[in-house]
């Protein structure tokens, strides 16, 4: 084991004495490591989109193609919560088409019936619509900023109020609205998203949407549109650091394996030298003499005794009990760098008499104790360490 670490502190060394050609290290965002989410006033968006609509409910199918084409427009406010996940709110407008029986909901009134005998339908629609959002490319491949596309698979509800023409007793038309002309609806859509840089995209949308009517409604919505990316944009990857790659020239590749063979000699003759201490008799273990027992020490300007004092002081009294033809010198200390002269003489004093006095107290015989006081500073290391001068010593009296 000692072998295996003086091969490598060798080893290290000489590595280290090499030049290198090498690169220093540098640090980069890795989004492979995954995510960190951004501050709530990130990763905001505004969408506007607009187009066409097709009716397909029961009745719309009696009407002609081109009689089932209506237009729709949106304008939403959004947030990505995660490079995945996100909502939007928003506006829309719908002109939808199609056909109705006689006196049935939405009827055009003033046209002329179909050949076939239903009458054209025709509404103008203002409402509100709450969308989440899943963006299917950062799901499936992963999230990578600045993606040319990303697939949005997006879904929601939202409630419309619609207006219809109806036809006066002049035989005019105009627009008309009821209470129960409140229509809600939900839809599923998939939005094809086109990166084309500074923050906007272009997309294509293809959704569906089913109204509750008197009888269910079914639309398909096909509409383009641009969204804008508010800053921030991209998300925050940890950073991991890029180590740099060692390269080594034939003549550096020489000296190091001349090193390393120089290192493996050293390596034998320090086991030798390890092999030799061995065999050596270990010394006598020597036993230092030490003539202080204890030391108390004192907050500044304290004299008095605290537990842990008092706990210390208990075992000295014992020590003395168990040698009573031992004398002992107290030694009152203060600082000299706070107080003056009068103050420091008065705390010397008072804080070996209540040592001699507790020791007495535990029974040690006062005859086996000296005490007196020191006006200088016991350990002399200065200012900053006064707290050590605030002391009471107790040595024996050799």
């Amino acid at each position: 084991m000692k072998k295996l670490l003086l091969s490598t502190l060798l080893v290290g060394s000489m590595i280290c004495s090499l030049p290198m050609a090498a690169q220093e290290v540098t640090y980069v965002e890795d989004c492979a490591q995954g995510l960190l989410l951004n501050p709530n006033h990130d990763n905001w968006f505004i969408t506007a989109r607009g187009g066409a609509n097709f009716s397909f409910g029961k009745y719309d199918m009696r009407a002609p193609f081109k009689d089932r084409i209506g237009s729709t427009a949106s304008i939403f406010a959004g947030k990505w919560l995660t490079p995945t996940f996100g909502l939007r709110f928003g506006f829309n407008m719908t002109e939808s088409k199609g056909a109705t029986y006689k006196g049935g909901p939405y009827q055009d009134e003033g046209r002329a019936p179909f050949s076939n005998g239903y009458y054209p339908k025709k509404y103008f629609g203002w409402g509100v619509e709450v969308d989440g959002m899943v963006n299917m490319t950062n799901w499936i491949r992963g999230y990578r900023p600045n993606r040319f596309y990303n697939l949005v698979l997006h879904g929601g509800a939202g409630s419309i109020w619609c207006l219809y023409h109806d036809l006066r007793a002049n035989g005019d038309r105009d627009w008309r609205y009821e209470w129960h002309n409140r229509v809600f609806y939900i839809n599923l859509g998939l939005q094809n998203n086109f990166n084309i840089g500074k923050g906007f995209d272009v997309f294509v949308d293809v959704e569906g949407q089913i109204n509750d009517w008197p009888r269910v409604d079914y639309i398909v919505n096909l509409t383009a549109g641009i969204t804008y990316n508010f800053k921030k944009r991209e998300w925050n990857c940890p950073v991991t650091a890029v180590c740099p790659t060692w390269k080594y020239t034939d003549a550096e590749g020489d000296a190091l394996t001349a090193q390393l063979g120089a290192a493996e000699d050293k390596i034998a003759d320090l086991q030798n030298q390890l092999d030799n201490c061995r065999k050596r008799p270990a010394p006598a273990a020597q036993v230092a003499e030490c003539d202080g027992l204890a030391t108390v020490y004192y907050p500044i300007n304290v004299y008095s005794l605290g537990k842990r004092e008092m706990g210390i002081l208990t075992a000295v009294a014992q020590v003395m009990k168990d040698h009573p033809d031992t004398r002992y010198k107290l030694t009152g200390w203060a600082d000299n760098y706070t107080g003056n002269e009068t103050i420091n003489v008065r705390l010397r004093q008072n804080r070996v008499a209540g040592v001699k006095k507790f020791l007495v107290g535990l029974g040690v015989n006062a005859d086996q104790l000296e005490t007196g006081i020191d006006n200088t500073d016991l350990t002399n290391f200065g200012p900053r360490s006064a707290s050590l001068d605030r002391a009471v010593t107790i040595k024996e009296i050799k």
